[in-house]
């Protein structure tokens, strides 16, 4: 069982804000080799009083049982890296400032990690569907991003490039609500359409799709099938002046060598294994 925190910005439920977080818990939750240690909650998709809202509604309405944190993040990564040293993986898929501060409180926090999978970044303009998207995640915290990814930690990023091509369509949200009605009540399976259909009504009216990127659900499939990504790396520079942006500088050589995938492999194999992956959540994590 690989140990896992899941640094994030969930505003599943809130009002035209993304939902990639929320599956991921989903996801996390119902994946067999994977032991969620808890939830550390920052900013990003929303305030942080919005992310620890949306984050209790989503534990109340479905019934899940996992520990979330919107005080004292730092300090429980701290905890858990001592408790379990060189076992534990970090994803982060919002504001790294939890990370930054985790550091602060102890020096050797990254060299006590197993890995840190990143959602974040690009390292040219990102566009979607022809429309032109901006970096949030690393930009939200410029300073704290650049610490984490100089921080010489066990590195994987899953850019934005690279994230946009986990689409998933209203085909694949149909047949994850038919799955899904057979282990939650109607009350939270009309909740969780009535959510996820709204935004994929946002992405067509921003991007003309019938359906959304599910961008931080990249980093939890990767944890099993790293196979599903390509295997592309890349120096990091010293001088990281564009995370304002969320632009990474790469160099051609430096002592930060990272992982980060071009490409999505394997589309439909990928959404049927999340698919399946977050029913299985929303069955086996009621609290009792």
């Amino acid at each position: 069982m690989r140990k896992v925190i899941f640094d994030c910005d969930n505003t599943f439920g809130l009002a035209n804000r993304d939902v990639d977080d929320g599956l991921t818990l989903f996801y996390l939750l119902g994946a067999p080799t994977i032991e969620l240690l808890g939830v550390t909650l920052t900013y990003g998709n929303g305030n942080i009083e919005e992310t620890e809202k949306m984050t209790q509604t989503i534990q109340t309405r479905l019934q899940l049982s996992f520990d979330y944190y919107a005080n004292k993040q730092a300090e429980f990564l701290v905890e858990q890296v001592n408790q379990f040293p060189n076992e534990i993986t970090v994803l982060a898929t919002g504001a790294l400032t939890n990370l930054f501060a985790a550091q602060k409180i102890d020096p050797r926090f990254f060299e006590k990690l197993r890995e840190v999978v990143l959602m974040g970044g690009t390292v040219e303009p990102l566009v979607v569907n022809q429309r032109p998207v901006t970096e949030l995640n690393f930009s939200c915290d410029p300073a704290a991003a650049k610490a984490v990814l100089l921080s010489q930690a066990q590195l994987t990023i899953m850019n934005g490039h690279m994230t946009a091509q986990a689409f998933f369509s209203d085909r694949e949200l149909d047949q994850f609500l038919r799955d899904a009605e057979a282990v939650v009540d109607r009350q939270s399976l009309n909740w969780l359409k009535a959510t996820l259909e709204k935004w994929i009504l946002w992405n067509e009216a921003t991007f003309d799709f019938h359906g959304f990127c599910n961008w931080d659900m990249t980093t939890a499939v990767y944890l099993e099938h790293p196979e599903f990504f390509s295997e592309e790396y890349y120096y990091l520079a010293k001088e990281q002046l564009g995370l304002y942006k969320g632009r990474i500088m790469l160099t051609d050589k430096s002592k930060n060598l990272v992982k980060m995938p071009k490409r999505l492999l394997a589309i439909s194999e990928f959404n049927q294994l999340v698919i399946r992956r977050m029913v299985n959540g929303l069955r086996q994590t009621k609290i009792n």
